[in-house]
């Protein structure tokens, strides 16, 4: 019986240490797992396009790039998007990207126009600035959209006139245009004063303060 309880304690030890072997090969394999290369995708202006000596080119990469060094400029890297700065000297420019993940290198090509001094502007939206008699339905159903004279980034948020954020979604801005969506227990109501407000900057720097007042219609 002795030899039966011994014969089974090896047995277990046995099975023991090839689990404990298997799980270490399991955790080396995670350990040792590549990040996949990056690339370029897409780059803000495209390549080929034009871009203000004051200007900023923002690089989108389909993987986080590592260090990111480009010639000229300097390059900022925030998960998979490098923000290039100048200044740029007018006329054409070869920039030259490297980066560390992949050891990826690639050439775009720009041509570099007169310092950009003017700020961006509104030029379109849902609302406009000193409206009255706005559907509030409407907003709770479709949203605020705002569209932008130029690419742009920055925040805006739908306030009350006293400055209480309402909290909808989308304030963060990306591009030419932002949407601001109704979140639940935040509707906007009737015979109220309401206010768009924030800050965007274009890719140059110049400023724009947000600021579009409208005023819903009463209950009918």
């Amino acid at each position: 019986m002795k030899k039966l309880f011994r014969t089974l304690a090896l047995l277990m030890a046995g099975l023991l240490a090839v689990y404990m072997i298997g799980c270490g090969g399991d955790d080396d394999d995670e350990d040792t797992a590549e990040t996949p290369d990056a690339t370029i995708t897409s780059s803000v202006p495209a390549n080929g396009g034009t871009l203000a000596s004051n200007g900023t080119i923002t690089i989108t990469f389909d993987n986080a790039p590592g260090d990111v060094t480009v010639s000229p400029g300097t390059a900022k890297v925030e998960g998979k998007k490098a923000t290039i700065s100048g200044p740029f000297t007018e006329g054409a420019l070869a920039l030259a990207v490297s980066w560390t993940n992949g050891d990826g290198s690639e050439t775009l090509n720009f041509t570099v126009t007169a310092a950009d001094t003017d700020p961006p502007t509104i030029t379109g939206g849902t609302v406009e600035d000193g409206e009255e008699d706005v559907d509030p339905e409407t907003i709770n159903t479709d949203g605020i959209e705002i569209e932008f004279s130029e690419d742009v980034t920055g925040s805006i948020a739908l306030q009350t006139d006293d400055g209480k954020d309402l909290r909808w979604e989308g304030g963060k801005v990306e591009g030419n245009k932002a949407k601001l969506t109704k979140v639940a227990g935040a509707e906007i109501g009737n015979e109220t004063t309401y206010v768009i407000a924030g800050k965007v900057s274009d890719a140059a720097g110049n400023d724009l303060e947000v600021s579009v007042t409208f005023i819903t219609k009463g209950k009918e």
